[in-house]
């Protein structure tokens, strides 16, 4: 099962609102776990539990200059049962612009603890262990982006998969490798313009 979804081009990507709009599929799917296991109440993170690295959270720019600091507005949401407690999603409602984070927190008898951060553009996959794989896209400049992967390994989360993308006139036209293949592409149909475009924003150069 996925929690979320995503979609590239012309930046539409609906990840980076999944959360507002698979809240009440989150939540009663985690119902739905609960009432099947016995469970008599809902797990929850409360606001005052919200561990202090996120609640003393400030905006970073894309210069890695830090902004001015607002109240935040966390919303915590329930993602899965783990052999030590619970996993909760928070993200930052207030925060909407590109470089927002959000956190996967674990909530157990030991404590609460914050397993990771990334960007707030992401999308959660189901594993057996309850630790969910993560994978998420952040913007690098207009003309590039990166997906990585983060997975379990046990004691901490792991970047396993890295890879950045390209995009042409807002477009995504995926790595270098199938950017130029899109260029060749565009030859042969004679899209000369277009050809060179995708050859520019990739490779640095303008001819053919």
């Amino acid at each position: 099962m996925e929690y979320a979804c995503y979609e590239t081009g012309d930046k539409q990507r609906v990840m980076n609102r999944t959360l507002t709009l698979l809240s009440a599929l989150i939540a009663g799917f985690a119902a739905l776990i609960w009432t099947g296991t016995g469970e008599t109440s809902d797990p929850v993170l409360a606001e005052r539990e919200i561990p202090a690295d996120i609640a003393s959270h400030c905006a970073v720019s894309v210069t890695g200059e830090l902004e001015a600091c607002h109240q935040p507005e966390f919303t915590r949401r329930w993602v899965a049962k783990t052999g030590k407690g619970d996993l909760f999603m928070v993200t930052n409602e207030l925060c909407q612009d590109s470089g927002c984070r959000a956190w996967l927190v674990e909530k157990s008898e030991n404590g609460i603890s914050t397993l990771l951060a990334f960007d707030k553009t992401f999308r959660l996959r189901e594993t057996e262990g309850g630790y969910p794989v993560i994978e998420t896209y952040s913007d690098i400049s207009i003309k590039q982006g990166a997906y990585s992967r983060f997975e379990w390994n046990g004691a901490a989360y792991a970047r396993t998969a890295n890879r950045l993308v390209y995009r042409v006139d807002g477009t995504e036209c995926g790595t270098r490798e199938q950017c130029n293949a899109s260029a060749r592409a565009a030859l042969k149909l004679q899209q000369v313009d277009r050809a060179v475009k995708i050859l520019e924003n990739v490779n640095g150069v303008s001819w053919i």
